[in-house]
């Protein structure tokens, strides 16, 4: 097959993998606070569906545990900027950044697409 089709609204749709290359439809619901992580080796881009969240961003981040190839959990960050997503942002979060997601009301649906450096 040359192409494929897939909707955000299917149920049964949750990653696309093609090499590095992944995108992935994911739903927390609140209180949701995610891990601090950063990514070595490719960046995010988030594709906000339905719902609010906040996300932490920092370039200055220290210690922390490489749980994986270039993907490093439970450090911490000194200093740090917050920016809330919506429906129909799109949030890219270059490789090598400090990122973390809290949803503190209802249901938030987005796509997370892993971008290869």
């Amino acid at each position: 097959m040359f192409y494929q089709k897939y909707s955000i609204e299917d149920v049964f749709f949750n990653e696309f993998r093609k090499g590095n290359f992944v995108i992935r439809k994911v739903k927390f619901s609140a209180p949701f606070e995610g891990e601090i992580e950063v990514h070595k080796y490719f960046s995010d881009m988030y594709v906000v569906y339905s719902g609010k969240a906040k996300v932490i961003l920092s370039n200055e981040y220290f210690g922390g545990k490489e749980i994986d190839r270039g993907e490093i959990r439970e450090c911490e960050i000194k200093s740090y900027k917050e920016e809330f997503i919506s429906e129909g942002d799109i949030l890219i979060i270059p490789a090598g950044t400090a990122h973390k997601l809290l949803v503190d009301a209802g249901d938030f649906v987005q796509l997370i697409i892993k971008i290869p450096e």
